[in-house]
């Protein structure tokens, strides 16, 4: 019974994802960003429901009371393709760091530039990216919208990290606006990647008390990372299976990465 649910989410999931993104890349063309960003969480919100209905998945949002007045930047943990239905679905109006390249495919280019991302390309080479990356965060930052970003730049495995990146800093250091720290454990019942999902899980996402601006950048990236990695085991200890915790427990005791 559980192989059976599992296989007609997947399948309802990923044809109605796939409909809802081709309307929407056509539809951004004529509509508002306001629209487009709208049409976006509309999917968020099915995802989540669907999560529910069809899995029995219960999604926590914690912490919401450390959200200071935008603008901020959101730094999640990455664990799951839910993670982004669930953030993006609170944060709709968000500007988020995209590869430059993409803006140049068909479709999702023109919902790229109708969202204003923050884009980026590594032709430059570091320098560039980091300027291009600063110049961004200024400029979202004025409109007075928040800013995702994840400070890995991948989806991780339960209690597995990769080194974080410092393009975070950044942006916290050229706008100079708060970052709140997510930790996360939706990876509990939707692993990352994965068909296989978690009938019954629960899972949360958790905003942490905001990083103010003003600390230099050592100080600045050791803190985010100690922060979200021990609130994010923390979630998966309440909420993954015995197994799966078992398997985060080595990953998290070794700092090890995707295995």
């Amino acid at each position: 019974m559980t192989g059976l649910r599992v296989f007609l989410f997947n399948i309802v999931f990923y044809v109605v994802t796939f409909v809802r993104a081709m309307w929407i890349a056509a539809a951004c063309r004529f509509v508002s960003p306001d629209r487009a960003r709208a049409m976006i969480a509309s999917w968020c919100r099915w995802t989540q429901w669907w999560v529910r209905v069809c899995l029995g998945g219960r999604i926590e949002v914690r912490g919401a009371e450390n959200l200071p007045p935008p603008p901020y930047v959101i730094a999640p943990k990455h664990q799951s393709e839910l993670d982004v239905a669930v953030i993006f679905g609170l944060h709709s109006d968000c500007g988020a760091v995209v590869m430059k390249e993409l803006g140049d495919l068909p479709f999702l280019g023109a919902l790229i530039r109708k969202l204003d991302l923050i884009t980026v390309s590594v032709e430059g080479g570091p320098q560039g990216l980091t300027e291009m990356i600063r110049e961004g965060a200024v400029r979202v930052a004025a409109q007075g919208r928040p800013i995702l970003i994840y400070p890995e730049g991948e989806l991780m495995a339960l209690g597995a990290k990769a080194r974080y990146r410092t393009g975070v800093f950044n942006i916290y250091d050229a706008a100079k606006i708060p970052v709140v720290p997510v930790a996360q454990s939706l990876g509990a019942i939707w692993p990352k990647r994965e068909w296989g999902k978690k009938p019954g899980r629960a899972g949360a996402i958790q905003y942490l008390p905001p990083i103010m601006p003003g600390l230099e950048k050592d100080e600045f990236m050791a803190r985010l990372e100690s922060e979200v990695e021990a609130a994010t085991m923390a979630l998966i200890r309440e909420h993954a299976g015995p197994a799966e915790l078992a398997a985060a427990e080595d990953r998290f005791a070794r700092k090890a990465g995707n295995e």
